[in-house]
């Protein structure tokens, strides 16, 4: 896999903690205006449809800096087993969420948390109501559970062609690997 067909994932500090492969076909394409929440580092679109793509939430953003890391409603849904949020679940995490929790500004499928290499991430589907883009994200946990920051990662499609890609949009997921610098923090945190 050529190095530009991948999206690096790194923490607060700049370090790689994870990555995902993004299909050879795909392009580095122009960051779209909308969703405008959204700070775009790198953005890959479809060589099918130039309006789908996938990109990073970069920087890292913190998640709830005035709690402990233990009481982290955040982590604590991904300490548990993979499941389905229920609303009180979901309600916990609408601040991190920020506009993804603004039932008039998008309108969620789905919230869950789901294993991947691993790990687990907070899975949301839903449709940016204003601009009409269906989306899939993930949010991922980019200190290990000892600390307060996430990553983003979203795949953006057209409602009408969204189904079309979603394999796409799994594979590019599914790919997701926790780098040897993951674990590495992760020991060095615990040997704490």
């Amino acid at each position: 896999m050529s190095e530009v067909n991948k999206i690096e994932i790194p923490n607060q500090n700049g370090e790689i903690i994870a990555e995902l492969s993004i299909p050879e076909d795909w392009e580095t394409g122009t960051k779209p205006p909308r969703p405008g929440y959204l700070w775009i580092s790198k953005f890959f679109t479809s060589h099918k449809d130039e309006r789908v793509g996938v990109c990073l939430r970069d920087p890292a953003k913190k998640t709830y800096h005035y709690l402990e890391t233990q009481k982290n409603p955040f982590l604590e849904l991904l300490r548990r087993p993979p499941h389905e949020l229920n609303d009180d679940e979901f309600l916990t995490v609408h601040l991190l969420l920020e506009q993804v929790g603004w039932p008039g500004r998008f309108k969620r499928d789905y919230a869950k948390t789901v294993g991947l290499d691993s790990g687990n991430v907070l899975e949301i589907q839903g449709l940016w109501v204003q601009e009409n883009i269906k989306a899939r994200g993930i949010i991922v946990d980019v200190t290990l559970d000892n600390g307060n920051y996430v990553q983003e990662v979203w795949f953006v499609a057209p409602p009408e062609v969204f189904d079309d890609f979603i394999d796409d949009a799994e594979q590019i997921f599914g790919s997701l690997k926790w780098s040897q610098n993951a674990e590495s923090l992760k020991e060095a945190a615990l040997s704490n």
